[in-house]
């Protein structure tokens, strides 16, 4: 399998100029001459991600997703992100006792995210991934005496998820974010092959 390396490149727009209030000893406030902010700034640092768990029919899904980021400007933010999702489902197989064996899946997957907001809290989204899949899975074996066996397969799969999103801000610095995406490679073996992807998570600023 052919293994491609998807590079996200993200844009950085250089900081706007503000305006601020001192307060002075006196009481009152000053006005405090427009200066421009240059450099890191911790005020803009990005940190959240995503939980999701789901259990039904004899199939487990849980996974978590936490990603850190930088605002460059009031609409543009980029950073990075690692994710681990956990899958369990049924097979076809079962053993002499009539129990049914299990399908377990494995995905880790880094990755590089942008973000741009286009009207108030509605913004369009980029996130390249690397998903890193290690599958279990029961294959028929007419030489053991259960008439199957298990087998491992790990395989490299990049995704590039385009979508976008909308963030609710839920108090002090911090949002629920909703993101509807699609995997444009569409590589096979893909987590995500011919299906849209709905996320959701919270952020919060430092």
């Amino acid at each position: 399998m052919k293994h491609i390396v998807v590079i996200l490149v993200m844009l950085a727009f250089a900081g706007a100029a503000t305006a601020q209030d001192v307060y002075m000893s006196s009481g009152h406030t000053g006005f405090h001459k427009k200066t421009k902010k240059k450099g890191y700034d911790p005020a803009n640092l990005i940190v959240g991600g995503g939980l999701n768990a789901g259990f039904g029919g004899g199939t487990t899904e849980v996974g978590i997703s936490p990603i850190i980021g930088y605002k460059f400007t009031n609409r543009f933010s980029a950073g990075v992100g690692v994710g681990y999702q956990f899958y369990r489902l049924p097979s076809d197989f079962v053993d002499a006792n009539n129990n049914i064996q299990y399908i377990s899946e494995n995905i880790v997957y880094p990755s590089l995210w942008a973000r741009f907001f286009v009207y108030r809290n509605i913004y369009i989204t980029g996130v390249g991934e690397y998903n890193l899949i290690f599958q279990n899975a029961p294959e028929p074996d007419y030489y053991t005496t259960m008439g199957y066996s298990y087998r491992k397969v790990s395989v490299q799969v990049p995704c590039m998820l385009v979508g976008v999103g909308f963030k609710q801000p839920m108090g002090g610095r911090v949002s629920a974010v909703l993101e509807a995406l699609y995997d444009v490679l569409q590589m096979p073996n893909s987590p995500y092959l011919g299906q849209p992807v709905v996320r959701v998570g919270f952020v919060a600023g430092l």
